[in-house]
Parts: structure tokens; sequence; C-alpha cells
């Protein structure tokens, strides 16, 4: 398969698979409040605590390998705002690391931290490709990708942007459950 032919199979299998774990976290959210006040602890939520080090490594991992695999090798420029959600999400692979290396869960506070900001990055950043006026310039320059310009859509919103977003969702979430279940001393 051709580097051309391997573009849209990605672009689509990605977009697909954010949109379900998209809808994945919201029910996930969902559940942590509501079985929250209930008092119980899901047998699933003591899985995802028991796995968040490795939840979290194969993720983060994952994200870089796939950002890096788009823009080294099927040719795909980063713009300025592509590199801003880099630089909160790539730490997260190390970090993630090396607290599962000590078995250190307060690193929590460290990945929403990250999170949180990576995701205002990627919602302006969608904001911006779905074509609304930039409110702050994009920090691009000569040489590099216009950050209003999207790679691709799919679905008429999904964008590397989107998929940014869950990314960073995802990980808050995980860190959430994780500190409450903590907490709880579970």
């Amino acid at each position: 398969m051709t580097k051309q032919e391997l573009i849209p199979l990605l672009n689509s299998t990605l977009a697909t698979a954010s949109l379900i774990a998209f809808f994945a976290l919201i029910i996930l959210a969902a559940s942590i409040f509501y079985y929250e006040k209930k008092g119980k602890t899901p047998a699933f939520f003591s899985f995802i605590k028991n796995n968040f080090f490795l939840i979290g490594t194969l993720s983060s991992l994952g994200s870089i390998f796939i950002t890096l695999f788009y823009s080294d090798y099927l040719g795909f420029l980063p713009c300025g705002l592509c590199w801003f959600q880099r630089v909160f999400s790539y730490p997260l692979f190390f970090i993630f690391l090396i607290a599962w290396r000590k078995k250190d869960f307060g690193v929590t506070v460290y990945i929403k931290t990250l999170s949180v900001v990576g995701f205002i990055v990627a919602l302006y950043h969608e904001y911006l490709q779905l074509g609304y006026n930039p409110l702050i310039p994009c920090p691009a320059i000569a040489s590099t990708v216009d950050c209003a310009k999207p790679t691709f859509i799919e679905y008429g919103f999904v964008t590397f942007p989107f998929m940014s977003m869950v990314l960073f969702m995802f990980f808050f979430i995980l860190s959430l459950l994780v500190e409450k279940l903590s907490r709880k001393g579970e």
C-alpha cells in the first residue's frame, strides 16, 4: 500500500476511533459521578486504577507514534498550535513511565494540569479549523503550516485538534478516576 492509499484509510480509522473514544469518555465521566453518589465502586474502575500506568504509558506512546508518523513519514508538517499540543502531550509518556516505576499515583495532578492546558490549545485549534475567526494570531512562521487549515476533516468536525482534545480528555478523566479511588483508599 502506498502512502497516498494509506492516508484516507488512516484518517478515517483514527476519526472513527476518536468519535468512539469521545462517547466512551462521556459515559465513563458520567459513571464516575453516578457511582460516587451511590457510594459503590464498579470492578471496572478498579481495573483502570490497577492498570493506570500501563494504559497511560501505552496511550501516550501511541499518540507520539501517530503524530510523528504523520509528520515524519507521511509528510504532514505540523502547524504552530500542533507543536504546542505536542509540548503538552509528549511529556505525559515520561511522567507515566517514571510514575509506573515508582508506583506513584501522586502524578495525577501533573497529568491533569498538562491535559487541561493541552485541551484548551486543542479546543482553540479546533475552533480555528472549523472556520471561525482567530482570537489570537496563529504562531506560524513563514516555513510552517497555517493553523486554520485542516489536514483533513471527517464527519464534518473531526480533525487532528479534535483527536488531540479526546486524548487530553482521556488522560484527565483517567487521572480524575484514579485520584478519586486513591482518596477512598481503593
